[in-house]
Formats: structure tokens, sequence, C-alpha cells
């Protein structure tokens, strides 16, 4: 079972609750390798193969069913509502769409001459589609395609995908190119505001004019108002129109309560969620009152009622009880402080759908024109990596289904919506499965689509056995394993409470993870002396040596022991699943650059040892001496400063999602560590921890507001571009460390041989601006992105970024995480050995060693519980 908030900025990052690991829902689910449609594999160089495609005439054969019934038995914890394309936000509702959809591009297994897959390789190949061509140098001039001269761009913005012409929907209906572009207008249409519509305008894959289309109508902040975010100075004289409401520079003044402006990445509205009543006491109707004002976009139009509510909700995160008691200490700062919040500008302008970059320039001849380059085609002519990773697909919606579909607003909204693939009447597959019969909260069943393209192929004769897939809805990993014991689930994750007994089964196999789980402490003021009491300080939590102090003081080797079925002591915000450089087998964590990053960290001098790796092999990020110094000046340090009295308490609290056995299990082990790191210092008998289980799915955004002290999360996803990734740490929008203003600390770096004649260059910048360089982002100072410079000398920049994290002590890794999991004597992947671009090879590639009949006569015959410890 995995909690997940699902980020819209393009790749996917999972936000993911550590304390629930050990309970890995329904283990390996054969849909989760990147694809489960595909091509036979072919001879191929490494990540590429030939423009040749696939043959796209009559089809050799057509598949016919023999007989046999095999059922892949699954399950979820939580049960999908709404696989809509265009709008959906779990990942719950995500492996529904893996069985009703289809991809352009697919990644396949690599195999040798013998048929034997090669581990840790892979091809990409054609599936919906059978060609692609770089047609940049016909689209650039029109489409305002420039290089900073201002000339036009010759490659990698705009790509020409033919499609099989042979692609249809479940009930027999054509799908040509326009069906592409008319669910693109639908994903982008304003009247509906879909959550998956930034995909296509901040993401990997940027379309021309689809931000522009999206927001048309909307309002558009153009600045902040507040010192060195728009204006030099607060702004002290405003106009207010008929209704009341301020404007500034003769535009409108709003704030988002959602967003933390100048604070960061939180907003009003989360302070108010992680403290409400309890500290803003009797301002419930005043919030109310604002919250109740917001437009259809979100924003609230300020009004001196609203200002000043505003501004007591800030003088109360101060620690005062209102904005007069906060402007004794403060001044007239206390009354323009709000301002922080607040943004100035005007709307989007109405935009043609035809200056959006998506043309059906045939029946089955898609363009695509994007604000930024893909590298799709190699020089070789062949595809690459990116074509599987950045550009699967397109979405797609049946157009009489959806419009079928579509719902008016309801009173009080503005906003239209639709009930698109939230059952089967509404569901409309052109992918390898077809929805059944589907009951919210109980089970979900699917069968063959007969329809799809891929059954019809020579090269998948023998492949894709699957004939019908059941998911069930079972809330309890206990009530999970007892379905598995008597044959009614095809795998399951192994729980730490059976782990012993049955990680040794012939059954059992390990699955590594991109996820790092990480203790994440606290690092915004405001929010730790919000919660002070007499007596009890939280604030050292400020002071890096109290923080590395806790980092040196977990053995993590023996926690991942005694706290997860599988994971591994881990050490760096990166593990051996992120790689630098794909195309050729690039993993960071192998880089001289990346080894170097963890010897610093945990003090290892590695010119000491016979190698790096040796070096790196020795670190054990455990030193509970050196940390019972660190916490003894850390205390030094916060005494000289006011911060803690000789007789004050630390009270630390650790949040979670839920009360679970889980979750105390990894409470108990760090709070006994953390506890003994104060034994013999100033601390000793005078630090505590709490365990509050009361968050539930709001546990990371309550931290990130500052409601509690500890908390273990992390991120997953974009593992393939770590320099992005790195937005995740450094990001206000995203790290855990809201405190930790990376706009403002700033970094002396020496990038080596990236300058003109392959000098060096050296610059001092804030961390964000190194990002922004290292992901040549728009008004950068260098443009360091994998478009400019070779993945080897990027690789620099990552590694120290990434020790900038790691050395705040903010966000501590503690663990790669790895699922231990079994496998039913039922079913066979082709093979055991996790292929980070295939998984196990998913549905197409998994066998049956019973039909449906005979593997119910087998468990009746083991008298209805299986053995699985041998």
């Amino acid at each position: 079972m995995k909690m997940q908030n699902i980020l819209r900025s393009g790749l996917v990052l999972l936000l993911v609750a550590v304390m629930l690991l050990s309970v890995v829902g329904c283990g390996e689910d054969p849909t989760t390798a990147p694809t489960t449609e595909g091509n036979k594999p072919t001879n191929s160089t490494q990540g590429t193969q030939g423009t040749d495609g696939t043959d796209n005439t009559e089809p050799p054969y057509v598949w016919e069913d023999d007989g046999e019934n095999y059922t892949y038995r699954t399950y979820n914890t939580v049960s999908p509502s709404n696989w809509n394309e265009l709008t959906y936000q779990d990942a719950n509702d995500s492996d529904m769409i893996s069985y009703t959809t289809s991809s352009f591009f697919t990644y396949d297994f690599k195999f040798d001459e013998y048929g034997e897959i090669i581990d840790g390789e892979f091809v990409v190949k054609y599936a919906a589609a059978i060609g692609l061509e770089d047609v940049t140098t016909e689209y650039a001039e029109a489409w305002g395609l420039l290089d900073s001269e201002g000339n036009p761009q010759t490659k990698g913005f705009a790509y020409k995908i033919t499609l099989r012409d042979d692609l249809k929907w479940e009930n027999g209906d054509p799908i040509v190119a326009a069906d592409f572009v008319y669910t693109m207008q639908q994903q982008l249409d304003p009247l509906f505001q879909n959550y998956r519509a930034d995909s296509y305008y901040a993401g990997s894959v940027n379309i021309v004019g689809a931000e522009a289309y999206a927001k048309q109508g909307r309002y558009a902040y153009a600045n902040m108002i507040s010192p060195n975010y728009g204006d030099d100075e607060y702004v002290t004289e405003f106009t207010k129109n008929e209704n009341g409401a301020y404007s500034v520079n003769g535009k409108d003044v709003w704030i988002d309560l959602t967003s933390g402006g100048n604070w960061g990445s939180y907003g009003l509205k989360d302070y108010w969620d992680a403290y409400g009543e309890g500290a803003f006491v009797g301002m419930t109707d005043r919030w109310n009152a604002m919250e109740a004002a917001t437009n259809e976009a979100g924003y609230v139009a300020i009004t001196d009622e609203f200002m000043a509510t505003i501004c007591d909700m800030i003088a109360v995160l101060h620690g005062y009880e209102n904005a007069a008691a906060y402007a004794v200490d403060a001044g007239d700062y206390a009354y323009l402080e709000w301002q922080e919040f607040c943004y100035y500008g005007e709307g989007w302008a109405e935009f043609s759908w035809d200056n959006v970059g998506l043309l059906a320039t045939d029946t089955y001849e898609l363009v695509v024109i994007m604000t930024n380059p893909i590298e799709m085609l190699n020089e070789e002519g062949g595809l690459t990596y990116h074509c599987a990773y950045d550009f699967g697909s397109l979405p797609l919606v049946h157009e009489a289904t959806y419009e079928a579909c579509k719902q008016a607003p309801v009173e009080g909204s503005t906003l239209w919506t639709t009930n698109y693939n939230s059952s089967k009447e509404t569901t409309m597959s052109w992918g390898a499965f077809k929805i059944e019969s589907f009951q919210s909260g109980k089970e979900a069943v699917l069968v063959r689509n007969t329809n799809w393209y891929g059954y019809h192929l020579k090269e998948n004769e023998g492949l894709y056995m699957t004939d019908r897939i059941v998911e069930t809805i079972v809330d309890e990993w206990n009530t999970a394993w007892l379905l598995f014991l008597s044959g009614q689930i095809d795998g399951i994750g192994l729980d730490v409470s059976v782990a012993s007994d049955y990680k040794g089964s012939s059954r059992a196999y390990f699955t590594p993870s991109d996820f790092i789980q990480s203790a994440q402490l606290q690092s915004t003021r405001e929010g730790l002396e919000a919660r002070e009491t007499e007596g009890v300080n939280k604030t050292i939590l400020l002071y890096q040596d109290f923080r590395k102090a806790m980092s040196l003081s977990v053995n993590r080797v023996d926690y991942a022991d005694k706290c997860t079925t599988s994971s591994l002591a881990g050490f760096g915000i990166f593990n051996s699943m992120h790689y630098y450089d794909v195309a050729n087998g690039g993993v960071y964590r192998n880089s001289d650059e990346a080894k170097k990053v963890l010897c610093e960290t945990y003090a290892v001098d590695w010119t000491k040892f016979n190698s790096l790796d040796d070096a790196v092999d020795s670190i054990t990020g455990y030193n509970l001496a050196e940390a019972r110094k660190l916490v003894d000046a850390a205390y030094a340090q916060a005494l000289a400063d006011g911060e803690i009295t000789e007789t004050d308490k630390v009270v630390l609290t650790f949040g979670t999602s839920a009360d679970t056995e889980s979750s105390r299990r990894h409470f108990n082990y760090l709070s006994e560590a953390w506890t003994t790191m104060c034994v013999g210092t100033a601390l000793e008998g005078r630090i505590e921890f709490e365990f509050d289980a009361s968050f539930g799915t709001k546990w990371a955004t309550d931290f990130r507001a500052g409601a509690y002290d500890i908390c273990l999360g992390g991120w997953s996803g974009a593992a393939w571009n770590p320099g992005y990734f790195l937005l995740a740490y450094l990001d206000a929008d995203y790290r855990y460390a809201v405190g930790w203003d990376t706009t403002a600390i700033m970094m002396e770096f020496t990038m080596v041989g990236v300058g003109e004649n392959g000098g060096d260059i050296t610059d001092t910048m804030s961390l964000m601006d190194w990002y922004n360089c290292l992901n040549g982002l728009p008004g950068c100072k260098y443009d360091f992105s994998e478009a400019a410079l070779k993945e080897e000398q990027r690789l620099q920049l990552i590694a120290a970024l990434e020790a900038q994290v790691l050395q705040s002590y903010y966000c501590v890794p503690m663990l790669n995480s790895f699922s231990a999991s079994i496998l039913s004597y039922k079913v066979d992947y082709i093979t055991y050995e996790y292929n980070t671009f295939m998984g196990y090879g998913g549905l197409k590639y998994i066998t049956y060693n019973y039909n449906d009949e005979d593997w119910a006569q087998a468990v009746f015959e083991a008298g209805g519980e299986l053995d699985y410890k041998r």
C-alpha cells in the first residue's frame, strides 16, 4: 500500500509514505512495466531501433480462442475511480489506463542470438505508430521556433508520427490522427481546466500554444507584490474599484490562498488546515468569508476586510495574538507583510486552436510542434529512449462517448466536468483489454479486446496468454494474504510480519525502486515556534549540527534489517535506479562524482583506500561518538542564541498518516536511536518523541505547513533524469524543507570544460539558479542542459547539488527501497532479474502453469491453502 500525491509537472513524481513501504499493495503488478504492448524483439543497438517499424499490411495471423482460460488475479487497496487520461490523479487509476490504452512507442527486452534476455539492456520499438520523422525545418519559421539569434530551429522541435492503419476502438470504430487532435483540444479545453492539461505545457512534451489555449479567460499573475519580487519596496498606495478591491499599477491585486508567494510553497490555506481554530482563535467566520469570495480560478480579490484577516493570520504564524500585537515589535512591516502573499496581473487573452501545435496532416499522419526539443531520433535515424520515456503516446478519448459524458457546471461553479472512463458504460478501450464489469469498491474485471491491433501481429504469437484480469479491492494486507494462500490472488508483497518464513521461498523475488526513504526534518521557524510551549523547545532542529547528529546516530543497516522486508541502507538522494545517461547505461550512483559526494558527506577520506569503490563500501553513516559531540555543539549554540534554556526539554513530533504496525515499528526504532544519541550529552533525559497518526492523506501537506517535526517520506519518479529530479529537493513547490530557501543559499562552483574553447566557468549563484542552468530554463545565466552539454559534463553539477541537499541535513536518506514479493505457482514471469525498462515483462510475457480449471483443482487438492515456504 502506498500513499501518493501525483504532481503535475510533466514527469510524474510520487510522494510516498515510507512507513507503509513494507506492505506493498499487490506486490509486483505486472502491468507496471513501461508497456504491455509492442512488437517481438529484433536485433538492435542498445536503446534504439531502425525506422522501418512494423509491417502495416494485411495481418499475417489473427488471434483465435484456443479454448483455454487464463485469468490473472490481482488486488488493490483502493478502488479506481477515474481512468480518464485527461483528468486522472491517482496511481490506482493509472493501472486501468495501462490495460485500456496503447502506445506509439514502447520498450522491450533486448535478446541475444539464442533468444536469451540481455540483463539491463533494452530496445525501443514502434507500436501504435509505424514511422517517425523530424520535420522541424518545415515548421520552425511559421511557428516561431527560433534560436537566440532569431534563426529557425533545425532539429528536435517538430515530429511527424505515422500511425498504423488498423488501430480500432473496442467497438470497431477506426482510430485516425484527427482523433488525437480532438482529444488534445478536450485536454486543454479552458471550460474544463483538466487536471492533466499542464502535462503539455509544463512537462517534457510542451506543445506550442497549449498553455495559452488552456488558460484563456483565466487570471494571469504578472508580478508578486513584495521586495525583490516585482516591486523594489512594499506598495503603500493603492486604488480601489467600486467593490472596494485593491489595484496597483492599473492591475487588480489578488491572493491565491493555496500559494505561499514570498513565503514559499505553502499558502494560507495550508496553514489554516494545519492549525485551524486551535491557533487562529475566533477567525473561523472571517476565514470562511474569504474562502467564499474566491473566484473560479481560486483567487480572492483583496479588500480592507480580507487584508485585516491575512494580517492577523500572519501575526499568529509569527507567534503574536494579532496584527496589532505584532506591530508593537515589527512596526509598519506587520501591516505590509500581507503583500508577500499577493500578486497583481491581468487575464489571458482569447487564443485560437489553430495556433496550437498539434496537426492531423493526413488520415494517419500526426504532427506535433513543441516549444522544447526532444531527441527522439539518433544520428542513424533510430528511435531513442526518449520516444518511450517522454513520448510514449498522446491522450486519446472516443469522441462520441466523451461528448455524451460531458456535464454542465453545477450551481456555484463555472467549470464543465465529465464522467468519461469512470464505469463500464462510459469507457472505450483501444488497449489490450476492455472492461467486462466494474463494481466500485469491490471488483474490476477486464477481458481481451479482440480489436486491439497487437493480437494480429505474427511477432506476438504465443505471447499475451492472459484472457482475463480480475482486480479485487481488499483494504487489509492480512486479508489479501489469506486470499493469496488460498489461490485467489496471483501475487502479493511480503509484509515484515511473515518475511522470515517466506523470504527464502522459491517463489519470492525482490524488486528495486528509485524511491529513497528519508527522514524529513522540519525547517520552518514559524511552524516550530508556533508549537512550542513553556519549557518545550523545538527550534533546535534549525541547527545544522543537531540535524547532522540525527543522521549519524542511525545504524542504517540495522534499521533496514529490523524495519523492512528487503530494503537496504541508503545514503544519497539517488540510488542505483537513477540514470544520468540512459542510452549508454550510465548509472549516476556508479559515477566517480557521485561516489565522492557520499565520501564527503560521511567524512570518508577516499584517498586512503585502494579504490573509490572501497571507500564507498566502507560508509555506514553511523558514528555515535561524533553525533554526541554535535548534539553538545548545537545545544551550546542554541543556549548562547537564547533559543533554549537550561531546563527546556526538546519534544519532537513524529507524524504519520495512520497508526499501523509498520509506522509504529519505524517510530520506535528511530526514537530509540535519537534518544540514545543524547546519552552523555547536555540533552540526556531532556529529549522526547511523540507519535501522531492523525494527519491522514494530508500528512505531506501538513508537514510542509509546519504542523509537526519529523516525517518519513521522499520522492519517486524521473529516474532517468536526475538533473530534473533535483527539483523535488530544491524547488519551493516540491521540497519538504520549505524553510530552506534555495533561492538565497549561494554556491560557488566551477564547471570544468564547459566554457569557451573548453575553458572552465566559475561563478557564485543561488542553488535554484544553478538548477535552472542545469536544466536550461528560460532566463538562466548559462545553458548546461542535456541539449547543450554532454551528460558527463552535466554530471559534475548534479553531484554538487546533491551534496548541498545532503549536507543541509533537512533531508536525511535512510533506506534504498526494495520490495519483497511472492508470486503464485499458477504464473511465471519471463525473468526474475528486474529490468529497469521492462520490469519483469508485464502481461505480454506472463506465462501460465495452470489454466483456470486446473488451478482450481490444484488448490482443492492442497486443502484450500497453498504452501509457499519452500
